[in-house]
């Protein structure tokens, strides 16, 4: 196993509409599957909740913290790790001197605070914002997709920029909606040694 790379299982909330006995089902049947296969490999290290939500809510926040317990306090995940997706955290939000305090944070390891096309990063309330906050960047992940066809040296940058917001980084050029994260990109060898420090061949 390589320690920088985490094996999670998928459950979307529904923005915590889903009856939450059901994302409990869920997560209990990644917790399952060694036993159902009788392989140990198949052991996931926590659970990647999509489309949770990004302003709190007081039921919201106990909600998820039902979730999250789940994977934090069970015994059949390799690290307990949890990710929460709200795909995006309004700029005015991440820099408020109250969000800790007013968030969903504290629930997960790493929290998705932009997840959108690379030309709406560049915005600039948005990229002021997001490279502003004073979070640690370990809790934080971008994800950006449909970005444009660029040199080594622009996608060396861009990653650069990207990592001044949060340590948890992934870049895509697939732009087709529901294709965006389903095949590696064209970009993710670049990519790739671009996170290293921008690593030539």
């Amino acid at each position: 196993m390589y320690e920088n790379i985490r094996t999670l299982g998928y459950v979307a909330t529904n923005y915590t509409t889903k009856p939450l006995n059901d994302v409990l089902k869920e997560i209990d049947t990644y917790a399952a599957w060694p036993r159902v296969s009788n392989d140990t490999r198949l052991r996931v290290d926590g659970i990647f909740f999509d489309e949770t939500p990004s302003t709190y809510d007081p039921f919201k926040y106990n909600y998820l913290s039902h979730a999250s317990q789940a994977v934090k306090n069970g015994t059949r995940f390799r690290h307990h790790f949890v990710v929460h997706n709200p795909g995006l955290i309004p700029p005015a939000l991440i820099t408020s001197p109250t969000f800790a305090q007013n968030s969903y944070t504290n629930l997960s390891d790493i929290t998705v605070i932009f997840e959108e096309k690379f030309d709406k990063w560049l915005d600039r309330s948005t990229f002021d914002a997001l490279q502003s906050h004073r979070i640690r960047r370990s809790k934080f992940a971008v994800i950006l997709h449909s970005l444009p066809n660029l040199s080594k040296k622009v996608l060396d940058f861009v990653v650069e920029q990207v990592q001044e917001a949060a340590d948890w980084v992934f870049l895509t050029d697939v732009g087709t909606k529901d294709e965006y994260y389903h095949s590696f990109s064209t970009i993710f060898e670049d990519f790739v040694k671009s996170v290293d420090g921008g690593a030539e061949e």
